[in-house]
């Protein structure tokens, strides 16, 4: 099972779903029988350009396995210390605490280096049709939008894994032609 997520790293939601998530799939691999899920997180800015450069960093992360440590020290600092995401003492304190090589983070902050990685997080996000997050795509299949307590996530999760051989329904063009993606029509 592959978990998509879409989030924010300065974003009360974002880590609210975080937290459910991580709640949820605690519970389902008590009671699953394949392996573990593999969760994806990409990138998605909720207030332009503010969490550009961290998102940046935490493809840097990525590329050298600690990602998933970055973005718990970047939401902590965030959400509940009201740190600022924009600052760049701050990033570079929380790479470092996150053991990536100093060297490497200020060079992804003195370049774009990365820049493609978020851009393209946020393309695959608009071709999705979402403009809010944190959104979830369960085994590119089943999405769940917004944060979400804990029971939401583990019956998504369980419903996924249940109707996993089951290809989804095939929804037909909207009068409109579904061109726009943004007329409400339920195309």
């Amino acid at each position: 099972m592959i978990i998509d997520v879409w989030a924010d790293v300065a974003h009360l939601e974002s880590y609210l779903a975080k937290l459910s998530l991580e709640s949820a799939l605690e519970s389902a691999l008590e009671s699953a029988t394949e392996s573990d899920p593999q969760v994806v997180w990409h990138s998605f800015q909720t207030d332009r350009p503010s969490t550009y450069d961290a998102h940046r960093l935490l493809h840097l992360a990525a590329a050298h396995g600690r990602a998933e440590a970055l973005r718990e020290l970047m939401m902590k600092a965030f959400v509940t210390e009201q740190e600022s995401p924009t600052d760049r003492e701050v990033l570079l304190r929380l790479a470092g605490e996150a053991n990536l090589d100093p060297a490497d983070a200020e060079r992804v902050l003195d370049s774009d280096e990365h820049g493609y990685d978020v851009r393209v997080d946020e393309a695959t996000a608009a071709q999705i049709g979402f403009e809010a997050a944190p959104y979830l795509v369960i085994d590119r299949k089943y999405g769940v939008g917004g944060a979400q307590p804990m029971a939401v996530y583990l019956s998504a999760l369980t419903y996924a894994r249940e109707h996993a051989d089951e290809e989804p329904e095939q929804r037909e063009a909207a009068v409109c032609g579904g061109s726009c993606g943004s007329c409400g029509c339920g195309a």
